[in-house]
């Protein structure tokens, strides 16, 4: 693993504490970075991950303890202005660009040497050399408009804008959820990046639900729980099943836990077969694409299915959820609710809800409390009574819920102060909530811990047995073995299909590169409809 450098740590963190009104979200935390160190610190939605490593870099001020980054102690309870001046660079889970902005002029406003007459070329060249190390695939440009990039895209600028050296270099860096929307290969290679770094001295803390991310690419591992740091793991001795133990959901992550191979068949493979011979009921949605020798290929997605979208980054996954949504949205009145709309080579009968992976910007509504963000969507139905909003059913609907997912914090809380992954839990209660046709989710569970992405799976694995078809596109290709097939996207099409138990990583990125597995070369010289 890291080789360290000297023995003065760069973070050294001691009894810090902090409170927002009576909910005590760290609770005497203590932990140390050593330099050239990469740690990680695990735990559930609300157990106090990203609020002590703001009281860190001075962000938040803290209610009790010190700080010390390099030598320098400060109380915990001070705010810092300028956390760079101390050297810590830091990736909020919350994306922080400005929307409007070119990459360049970006790249400029997080890097304050470049200046005079290419200000712009300056900055871009020296966000590019760290792009082309960090991501060399990542297809970016200069006068690329923030808004008009994929989520994976910006989160890749965040996290090479950390590392530019703009005057001062960074000796502690600050990486939260860095990779939740990035691919198997993006990931792979941010963390090599980030061992060359460490190499050099840099630390760094990183904090992801995708625990074999941590066990495969750091050196510690901190396990938080209810605000409190519980202990401490050696990384190459860990296992995802000790550190979900050391948290607390272990039962979880058993009673949702995807089956192995040779354990024979799954509840998810049993309703996939009985869909698939109840061929009457038609399909919900039907994919179209010109196929390699000119042919049309039509794929089917029937009622009660669960379907995964796959693939490397940005090779049409999310444009083809993105499609079927529009042609769902294009069904005529509300009696056109079983008519077939279409868009772009998709067609679609019935409605449907669409949760986000950008929560930030297409999810929730920052001013509002999370009562309103989760019954928003429900106002048409089922909360309203007469055209009136009945304040029982909103409170019924809330309730529910709140139970069912797990929801922390008061429904009057403001919907910002939750933790990231609390908020992805408000938007799929509002999307579910409304009881449509069809459900559509981009990375869903994006921030969201161990335990909910079980009771997840399951809430969906009920709305499927109801009769709602989920299209579920995921750039965590393990959970998609919940699903009972999962389409393999390459270049905008469809180049395979995987049952949910087959969807294993390296099948994945076999069929994106082009390797035929069995079932796909299968399936394509029987000629049948999926």
């Amino acid at each position: 693993m890291t080789e360290h450098h000297g023995d003065a740590p760069t973070l050294v963190v001691e009894d810090v504490s902090k409170s927002f009104g009576s909910t005590r979200a760290v609770r005497s935390a203590s932990f140390h970075v050593a330099r050239g160190e990469l740690i990680g610190i695990a735990g559930h939605n609300g157990a106090g991950k990203s609020t002590v490593l703001k009281v860190v870099n001075g962000s938040v001020p803290g209610d009790v303890g010190s700080v010390t980054i390099s030598g320098v102690r400060r109380s915990a309870t001070e705010a810092v202005a300028h956390p760079e001046h101390l050297g810590v660079r830091t990736v909020y889970q919350e994306l922080a660009l400005a929307p409007s902005l070119r990459v360049d002029e970006t790249a400029a406003v997080f890097d304050p040497s470049a200046r005079g007459r290419r200000w712009r070329s300056d900055a871009w060249k020296s966000l590019k050399a760290v792009l082309d190390e960090m991501f060399p695939a990542h297809g970016i440009r200069p006068g690329h408009v923030i808004s008009d990039l994929s989520f994976a895209r910006r989160q890749m600028i965040e996290c090479a804008m950390t590392m530019v050296d703009a005057g001062r270099p960074a000796s502690l860096v600050i990486l939260d959820e860095p990779t939740s929307s990035l691919d198997g290969t993006a990931t792979e290679s941010f963390y090599a990046y980030l061992k060359r770094r460490a190499a050099g001295g840099l630390s760094a803390i990183v904090t992801t639900h995708r625990l074999n991310e941590m066990i495969e690419n750091l050196d510690r591992i901190y396990v938080m729980r209810d605000g409190r740091v519980l202990g401490e793991h050696v990384a190459a001795t860990s296992s995802k099943e000790s550190l979900v133990a050391a948290m607390g959901l272990a039962e979880h992550e058993e009673a949702h836990r995807a089956p192995e191979a040779g354990e024979g068949p799954s509840l998810t493979r049993a309703v996939a077969v009985a869909n698939a011979e109840a061929s009457d009921s038609g399909s919900v949605v039907e994919l179209v694409q010109q196929g390699e020798d000119g042919a049309e290929e039509r794929f089917e997605i029937r009622p009660g299915e669960i379907i995964g979208f796959a693939g490397l980054e940005g090779h049409g996954q999310l444009e083809a959820l993105e499609a079927v949504h529009r042609a769902a949205a294009r069904r005529p009145g509300k009696r056109g609710r079983d008519r077939r709309t279409e868009h772009l080579g998709v067609s679609v009968v019935g409605d449907a809800a669409y949760v986000s992976g950008d929560r930030g910007v297409r999810g929730i509504f920052p001013i509002w409390d999370v009562a309103k963000n989760l019954s928003f969507s429900s106002l048409k139905r089922p909360v309203t009574r007469g055209g009136l909003i009945s304040k029982a059913r909103e409170r019924e609907l809330i309730d529910e819920w709140y139970r069912r997912l797990g929801i922390k914090g008061a429904p009057s809380d403001l919907i910002t102060s939750l933790s990231g992954g609390t908020q992805q839990k408000a938007l799929m209660a509002r999307a579910m909530a409304v009881h449509s046709s069809l459900l559509l989710l981009e990375d869903p569970t994006r921030g969201v811990d161990q335990a909910t992405k079980g009771d997840f799976y399951g809430i969906l694995r009920e709305q499927a047995d109801k009769g709602q078809t989920i299209v579920w596109y995921s750039t965590e290709n393990e959970e998609l073995r919940n699903c009972d097939r999962v389409l393999v996207f390459q270049v905008g099409r469809v180049v395979g299909t995987l049952t949910g138990e087959e969807a294993t990583e390296d099948a994945v990125i076999a069929l994106s590169f082009g390797q035929r597995t069995r079932t796909a070369q299968t399936q394509d010289s029987s000629k049948e409809e999926i």
